[in-house]
């Protein structure tokens, strides 16, 4: 058997290589980092869990209205502390520049 020379890449040829972007990097980044993608991101993820919701209560308006329910307050409990969390972390970075 012979052994195949792998050799890591040089610096030289690091610097000759492009970045390469594919379209799928591209669409992932305007989600991302852009308001219209977030807002359609936002769009289509409440589109997917109100189908899901639909499935799995079997066509029962009350089981329904339940879960959806429940997963407002989730959202809503998970927001606020979220919220809170970065809140709190801004101002003890705020507290250590001046103090």
């Amino acid at each position: 058997m012979a052994k195949q020379n792998k050799r890591k890449p040089s610096s030289k040829d690091r610097d000759d290589m492009e970045q390469a972007t594919t379209a799928f990097h591209s669409f992932l980044a305007f989600l991302r980092y852009n308001v219209i993608g977030r807002f359609i991101s936002i769009i289509v993820i409440a589109a997917l869990v109100l189908t899901l919701n639909t499935l799995f209560a079997t066509n029962d308006l009350e089981k329904f209205a339940l879960i959806t329910g429940i997963e407002l307050v989730v959202i809503m409990i998970v927001g606020w502390t979220i919220f809170l969390i970065k809140r709190n972390s801004k101002q003890d970075v705020k507290d250590e520049i001046e103090g």
